[in-house]
């Protein structure tokens, strides 16, 4: 293969995913000892799984993560070193909240703003253009730029848990995403921002073998705030690190979990409820409810719950297509999201007319 080609050593490839495999059949093959602190109950509003299952899969991409850095060549090497510790109070509080339920979505938030923080003061980037007349005037003051990326990682990582609902869900839009960026990446030239991507891709690979379809372990909040603050800094330095990428690219890439958080923040909104208060009302919640049950009612529960996923894959990923071919026009790409946008209101708006279809079979409203 081409040296230009090879982003990633095959040897380093096998050990990262082998590594994020292993450790998550580790966790799940010593539940006994663990599973009174670490496994997900089945009860619960948005508990669509049927057995009590480890929730801590972030530890063993983590654990990838960290082969990943002791392999790679010194320049990816030291990005992805930086990146590690800056994601370090995203996942801790992450992880805390999968032992202890007792972390508010508040202070998640902080938490992963925090790491926003620390990753500018680590690495340097920042949002610094947004490609709106006025908004980039106030981007080049320090201290609102560094505000305003710290919101943006926290919105970001928070979108990565609000779409972990369902088996590989999550794990398969960080993957399409991840791919997306690192084809952007490779088409500008950028190889260490792209070898990231493809080494972040294996870390979540490794671990959806053991959960999709059948979730036999799930990501959790560490996994998901780890895996959500990495997208949102990648997305961060790739038009930081190469001005002829949009600054819109990289939100056309992740559109459709940040569209799922905004859809659901402006629902709390007008709904007033409390942000910790569990929501059903998720397109993907929808696809289970009304398309899965409908017509697909006789698989075991566990396979109708991994159901959900390739079909919110398919939408994320023709979401995010037209950043490959249209990085650098931000025109085209404000266009885009307004489509994504009318697209994802119109299949939320039909799939929330539908009656729900329960269990055993039956419709009801």
């Amino acid at each position: 293969m081409p040296q230009q080609l090879q982003l990633v050593e095959p040897s380093t490839a096998a050990l990262v995913g082998l590594t994020s495999t292993a450790m998550s059949v580790l966790i799940v093959l010593t539940g006994r000892w663990h599973g009174k602190h670490t496994h997900d109950s089945s009860d619960g509003v948005q508990k669509f799984h049927t057995a009590p299952t480890p929730r801590i899969g972030g530890l063993a991409i983590f654990a990838a993560l960290f082969v990943a850095w002791l392999l790679l060549p010194a320049g990816s090497g030291l990005l992805l070193g930086l990146m590690l510790i800056a994601a370090l109070p995203a996942f801790v509080a992450g992880f805390i909240e999968d032992l202890t339920k007792r972390v508010g979505v508040r202070d998640r938030l902080l938490a992963t703003m925090l790491s926003g923080v620390a990753a500018w003061y680590l690495t340097g980037y920042s949002l610094t253009r947004v490609d709106v007349p006025g908004f980039d005037v106030l981007l080049q003051w320090m201290p609102f730029t560094v505000a305003f990326t710290a919101f943006a990682v926290g919105g970001v990582a928070n979108s990565i848990n609000i779409i972990d609902g369902f088996n590989g869900l999550a794990g398969g839009v960080l993957m399409i995403c991840f791919g997306m960026l690192a084809a952007i990446a490779w088409q500008v030239g950028d190889t260490h921002l792209a070898k990231l991507c493809i080494l972040f891709i294996l870390c979540v690979a490794g671990f959806m073998f053991l959960n999709f379809p059948f979730g036999k372990i799930f990501m959790g909040d560490g996994g998901a705030y780890l895996m959500g603050f990495l997208l949102a800094w990648t997305a961060v330095m790739l038009p930081a690190r190469n001005p002829s990428v949009s600054p819109w690219a990289p939100i056309v890439v992740c559109s459709y979990p940040l569209i799922e958080t905004l859809f659901s923040m402006f629902r709390r909104i007008w709904t007033r409820s409390h942000p910790g208060q569990p929501d059903t009302n998720h397109l993907h919640s929808l696809v289970k409810l009304k398309i899965v049950r409908r017509y697909l009612s006789r698989p075991k529960p566990s396979l109708r719950n991994g159901a959900v996923s390739p079909f919110c894959w398919v939408l994320a990923f023709c979401f995010a297509v037209p950043a490959t071919f249209f990085y650098g026009d931000t025109g085209v790409l404000m266009v885009s999201v307004l489509g994504i946008f009318l697209v994802y209101g119109v299949m939320h708006a039909a799939l929330s007319r539908m009656p729900v279809v329960e269990d055993g079979g039956g419709a009801s409203r």
